[in-house]
């Protein structure tokens, strides 16, 4: 690699390197240089100030340190718009693995303190840069029992998909991000001070007896518990759990599966067991599940009482209201009442939310000294699936030969007379 790319220019130019290995035999691909158009700039910006030594240790040597993170939503961002360059190919998703960003992030930051850029690690003493390893030495202080590396470098990029950009446009990067042969990856992203200001690392690799499996492209959360597993190798059986509940029953194996997470918002974490003959292996992933807010069929009472007096002839209450409430969300609920006994009647028998239902009691024989049951049961018809529905009322009917206690309270006002 020549050194002459580390000399400082009055013109920014945006810089990409790659590189990959494959055991047994090793291979470098030759670093590529491009210009890509710079990203628009402010004629005047603010001032600003980075004081390195604040932020980073002074990283020396072939690796071996962590460097703490810079920008995790870039990072991330980069992860994503990998997989989906590999999703457009028909690709399975890369998975990312803590080994490969704390490589990555080293680099990242080594090549911003030290202010340069190339794969190989290089210390600035005196002024002047000094080769301490080549780049698969440092990778492999991090990510070790490898069959497969590779590593992508950019400077200069305002923003993750302008990278992403830039290394698309360049068949070596290219070649990286959509290589069969990995499986996993990491990514370091680190910026102020050096000629460039941000620099970005994507580093690419595939152990030994790994066997990753991705939820959902390995995004970090999701909206439905419905998700996509994809999961590597070739297997006879596996069987999958959520969290530490039970196991499913065996099952023939697929790359490719839907699976369903629990009802719940929070970290939910899918575990697969595989099997053939003479090896097995295990491994799991995590994701967040952030479920919106759920209708929910709600504002009824569990017990409906009446009384009737015979010798008064009257009935208290003389009718109860009913108005179901969606207790979840804001959405209109669709609703339909119906009662187990002729002598309930219901009106309207159905409606939306927030409509109401009057539930009387008719028809019953009114001389005669009984206690009637019966049950009114509300039913959401749409939306599908909404929580509390069906709720079915306990309606008590109390046919007395006593009078009904009634009374009345004054109502007391204030005013001029």
């Amino acid at each position: 690699m020549q050194l002459s790319w580390l000399k400082r220019s009055s013109t920014r130019i945006f810089y990409l390197l790659a590189a990959v290995v494959f055991l047994p035999a090793l291979e470098i691909h030759p670093p590529q240089q491009i210009t890509t158009p710079t990203d628009p700039q402010p004629t005047v910006g603010a001032p600003v100030f980075y004081d390195l030594s604040n932020f980073l240790p002074n990283f020396v040597g072939c690796g071996g340190q962590t460097a703490t993170i810079n920008n995790a939503l870039y990072e991330q961002r980069i992860l994503e718009l990998v997989n989906d360059e590999r999703a457009r190919v028909i690709l399975p998703p890369l998975k990312r693995v803590n080994q490969l960003d704390i490589a990555a992030r080293y680099h990242a930051a080594d090549l911003q303190q030290d202010n340069y850029f190339n794969h190989d690690t290089y210390d600035r003493i005196g002024g002047s840069l000094q080769k301490t390893c080549n780049w698969d030495t440092r990778l492999s202080s991090y990510y070790t029992g490898w069959s497969a590396i590779g590593e992508n470098i950019a400077a200069g990029y305002g923003s993750p998909e302008a990278a992403m950009a830039g290394w698309m446009n360049s068949t070596g990067h290219r070649a990286n991000i959509l290589s069969s042969s990995f499986w996993e990856m990491g990514v370091g992203y680190s910026e102020g001070g050096g000629d460039y200001y941000r620099y970005y690392v994507q580093d690419f690799g595939k152990r030994n007896a790994i066997y990753p499996l991705i939820i959902n492209q390995d995004d970090t959360s999701a909206t439905s518990q419905t998700v996509s597993l994809f999961i590597y190798g070739t297997w006879n059986q596996m069987r999958l759990r959520n969290n530490i509940e039970s196991w499913s029953g065996w099952l023939p194996f697929s790359n490719n599966l839907s699976w369903q997470l629990p009802p719940t918002s929070g970290n939910h974490t899918v575990s697969v067991e595989l099997t053939k003959p003479g090896s097995s292996a295990s491994s799991s992933d995590t994701i967040y599940l952030n479920l919106p807010s759920q209708p929910e069929l709600g504002n009824l009472p569990e017990i409906i009482s009446f009384t009737y007096s015979i010798p008064d002839q009257f009935l208290w209450p003389a009718s109860i209201v009913l108005t179901p409430q969606n207790v979840g969300n804001s959405a209109t609920l669709n609703w339909q009442l119906t009662s187990d006994k002729t002598w309930l009647e219901v009106d309207p028998t159905s409606g939306n939310t927030p409509g109401s239902s009057t539930i009387t009691p008719v028809g019953f024989s009114n001389d005669t000294v009984a206690t009637l049951s019966g049950t009114v049961t509300v039913i959401i018809t749409s939306p599908p699936g909404v929580a509390g529905s069906p709720d079915t009322i306990i309606v008590h009917l109390s046919v007395v030969n006593s009078s009904i206690w009634r009374s009345y309270l004054p109502m007391l006002s204030s005013g001029s007379p």
